[in-house]
């Protein structure tokens, strides 16, 4: 049980003391809820899943044209597209963020959008180096 536990410990999934901060969220410096049991998988036969879209080979090439003119489509040229395509804009729209962030994980290079906001110092996303002496992070 926990009351057993000692001041800012936690027990995992098997029982073991862990330190609770292993088990802070990314986005908060407050512990979660603690460690996650795996989810069983329900059964992928009733699933009510929309099945993948398979793009032709037109509508794909015609999405890469688009997407060499300009990696961002505002909502008229996603609408016209949609409508030229025969698919929903909401496809349009997830083919272009995947686009993006494969092009972007491939190259390891930051977007026009980020280093545009990057030289405004609005985006900095690097990680921060540790000080050898102290050991604080700035």
């Amino acid at each position: 049980s926990d009351r057993d536990c000692p001041p800012g410990m936690v027990r995992g999934p098997n029982g073991q003391l862990w330190p609770a901060w292993v088990f802070c969220t990314r986005y908060s410096d407050r512990p979660s809820s603690g460690p996650r049991s795996r989810k069983i998988k329900k059964d992928p036969s009733n699933d009510d899943k929309r099945p993948r879209t398979a793009f032709s080979s037109d509508q794909l090439n015609r999405l890469r044209h688009e997407f060499d003119t300009n990696r961002y489509l505002t909502e008229e040229r996603r609408a016209s597209l949609s409508l030229e395509l025969g698919l929903n804009e909401n496809q349009i729209k997830i083919w272009f963020q995947n686009k993006r962030a494969k092009l972007k994980k491939a190259t390891g290079s930051k977007g026009e959008l980020a280093q545009m906001l990057a030289a405004q110092g609005l985006y900095n996303h690097s990680t921060v180096p540790v000080d050898e002496e102290d050991n604080l992070l700035y």
